[in-house]
């Protein structure tokens, strides 16, 4: 019998800004109506997402799992994206372009095209031509620029105003 210890497991690795994966299952909590982590989510993604604490574990009332296990609540736990799960969604450009788009939800003419770009790609904003009609890109052939201007989407106005909830994160 051998008397070989068994190294440590390494630590893990807290993430400070999300993975692909990562943003997939935070994005899906978003265009949730309950705002939950799909139960489908890779094991390790939810690891991960509840490690840097972008989720809070909740009963299906929405109520705070912690709280409600210790009042003797013994039914289903459900990942729900938080704020802080929201605040990584979004780069500092992303975040100053949402919460500046006007009234009609029209983000401000100096945003810059990655971040416009990459705030379409997650379906946080979406090209309307002059008429108001949603078209799949800016409209920009290569030679004019940008013909369609940025406009923020259900799922974008969820993320700036914490919609369909708003769990606190620690």
């Amino acid at each position: 019998m051998s008397t070989a210890h068994k190294p440590p497991a390494p630590a893990r690795k807290i993430p400070k800004t999300p993975t692909p994966a990562h943003r997939r299952a935070l994005l899906a909590a978003l265009a949730d109506d309950k705002g939950r982590v799909p139960q489908s989510t890779d094991t390790r993604v939810l690891d991960a997402i509840s490690l840097a604490r972008w989720v809070t574990a909740v009963t299906n009332t929405g109520r705070a799992a912690a709280g409600a296990r210790w009042a003797g609540y013994d039914g289903p736990v459900f990942q729900a994206l938080n704020s802080r799960g929201r605040r990584a969604l979004l780069t500092n450009a992303g975040n100053t372009a949402l919460r500046g788009s006007g009234p009609d939800g029209r983000l401000p003419e100096d945003t810059s095209r990655p971040t416009v770009k990459a705030l379409h790609r997650d379906g946080l904003v979406e090209f309307r031509d002059a008429d108001g009609i949603a078209r799949p890109n800016d409209g920009d052939d290569g030679v004019r620029g940008p013909l369609h201007a940025a406009y923020v989407t259900e799922l974008g106005r969820r993320l700036i105003t914490g919609f369909p909830q708003s769990h606190r994160s620690a």
